[in-house]
């Protein structure tokens, strides 16, 4: 009996630390590049391997830019707003001001029907087909690849 009774014990303690490893972290990966004058920051939470929100925010330095330039640069700001709207649950914002526009871009990607609809729209280039969630571990490894520094 008193076998019996430690091994459930052991058992429940087994569960119990397995799913305290499972918790959410935040800024589980947080990534930067620097590219013609943006500046990219990814940052990703996740629960486990199992990445549960993408957020990135990229700022522009528009010094030097003509009005044309910036203008453009609005416009793009403007197509990227409308097209994050178009996903239910996904949050996009811009800022300017001091030489830069500021885009950040939320999205929660622990969510399937969100992951599914930008990848169906080119906001969040995946590797594969039928992608159901994004691996933390994979996703390191494959920014890192792309020149992509990770913060550690």
């Amino acid at each position: 009996m008193k076998k019996v009774l430690s091994f459930v014990l052991i058992c429940c303690m087994a569960f119990g630390l397995a799913a305290c490893g499972a918790e959410e972290k935040e800024d589980a990966l947080v990534c930067t590049m620097e590219q013609s004058g943006m500046t990219f920051t990814m940052r990703m939470d996740a629960k486990g391997d199992k990445i549960t929100n993408v957020e990135q925010e990229t700022v522009v330095s528009t010094e030097g830019f003509t009005e044309d330039q910036i203008a453009q640069l609005q416009t793009a700001t403007e197509d990227a707003a409308a097209a994050y709207e178009e996903v239910e649950g996904t949050e996009y914002s811009t800022e300017e001001g001091d030489g830069e526009i500021r885009e950040v871009i939320s999205i929660p990607v622990e969510d399937e029907d969100v992951l599914k609809a930008v990848i169906d729209k080119g906001l969040l280039p995946v590797d594969g087909e039928n992608v159901t969630e994004l691996s933390l571990e994979q996703t390191r490894e494959s920014l890192e690849a792309s020149g992509w520094t990770i913060e550690e």
